[in-house]
């Protein structure tokens, strides 16, 4: 087993919180439907404050997955038949996981910002959208891999701002997660 650690992934984005543990069948494990935990150590809980649904790894598995309050006043991690079998796991076995943790308010990248000066339609609807909706536009121009492609994004998340578009499309949340957790 390990030791549950905090590693921050980059200046701006999500902690990433790992930590090992043993999975737990409740009672009638063995049947179809029932379910297996992993519990979450107390001082990961605490990292996690609020949230309620967990992005990560399972034994490197990727994972988006509910938490769950547990008999012991603490929260436990569902593990669906999908995750255990992507894991190579079973009840009893002590599992590897690594998962997302809060992330800070999204700040608006340097070349957004300056392209919404162009743009007053851009900026209000900007400051309309919730916490989550900033978050996906600034994950998907952040996730181009040149600069050319980087440069077209900012131009068309003005363009769908300013038409009113509150997300963009084409955002693949698992490669967003996984490049984190990987770092």
């Amino acid at each position: 087993m390990y030791k549950p650690t905090l590693r921050v992934a980059n200046r701006r984005g999500p902690a990433v919180l790992r930590f090992s543990t043993r999975l737990v069948g409740r009672a009638n494990a063995t049947k179809a439907g029932s379910s297996i935990v992993a519990p979450i150590p107390s001082a990961i809980d605490r990292k996690l404050g609020t949230m309620s649904l967990l992005e990560g790894t399972v034994n490197g598995h990727p994972f988006r997955a509910a938490l769950e309050s547990n008999s012991s006043n603490g929260r436990s991690l569902r593990v669906n038949q999908a995750m255990r079998k992507g894991a190579g796991a079973k009840p009893g076995d002590t599992v590897k996981i690594a998962v997302l943790g809060p992330e800070p308010a999204p700040i608006a990248p340097a070349d957004l910002k300056k392209a919404f000066s162009a743009s007053p339609e851009a900026m209000a609807m900007w400051k309309d959208i919730d916490t989550d909706g900033r978050r996906v536009w600034i994950r998907w121009i952040e996730s181009a891999k040149t600069t050319e492609t980087r440069a077209r994004r900012v131009e068309r998340a003005v363009d769908q701002l300013s038409d009113g578009k509150r997300r963009p499309c084409c955002v693949d949340v698992y490669e967003f997660m996984l490049s984190r957790i990987r770092e």
